[in-house]
């Protein structure tokens, strides 16, 4: 009797896999067919870095790191926003420079690569560059160091493509709660 029971429980639990198994697979591919036709969107990428080692070239599948155009298009990705950043210990003058670099060298880029992608500031640009086959590249700058206590400066970002800037980063934000504590 006990043998017959377990028998049966068995059955029963191979055909409940079976079933989880085959709706499983119908999510799966429900998930990457909503994947692929949808706008994907990358809010934050650090690959800015790697193209001031000028080596490092976007276009080509890189066997470091996660982001190339090759991986980009597989992964159906229609815009990425890359994070134009430095240690929050790096401030004044040397903080403009460096962020100046990091977007030329996204700017270079996207030159470099104009058949795959474009500079995009809007969402309507974004959109647009989805209908042309490309993928929208935007900027964004990781921390309120960057502009020298100048609102001059994040203007000057503004017109070459950056669209937020974070107010801190780690060091800045760990240095505020400090600060928030201790009054």
């Amino acid at each position: 009797m006990v043998r017959a029971l377990l028998l049966v429980v068995v059955c029963v639990s191979s055909v409940c896999l079976a079933g989880l198994a085959i709706s499983a697979d119908s999510i799966s591919e429900k998930a990457r067919k909503l994947h692929f036709s949808s706008m994907v969107v990358d809010t934050h990428d650090d690959t800015t870095q790697r193209f001031l080692d000028g080596k490092f070239d976007l276009g080509t599948r890189s066997a470091t790191g996660s982001i190339d155009i090759p991986r980009m298009r597989e992964g159906n990705l229609s815009a990425i926003f890359f994070s134009i950043w430095m240690p929050s210990k790096v401030t004044g003058p040397e903080a403009v420079d460096r962020a100046l670099v990091q977007i030329d060298a996204v700017r270079e880029q996207v030159r470099k690569h104009s058949n795959d992608m474009v500079l995009a500031t809007t969402a309507a640009e974004v959109r647009e560059a989805r209908k042309q086959g490309r993928i929208a590249a935007l900027m964004g700058v990781e921390g309120g160091h960057m502009i020298n206590a100048n609102l001059g400066v994040l203007r000057s970002y503004a017109s070459l493509g950056v669209r937020y800037m974070t107010l801190t980063h780690t060091m800045a934000s760990r240095t505020l709660g400090r600060m928030w504590c201790v009054r």
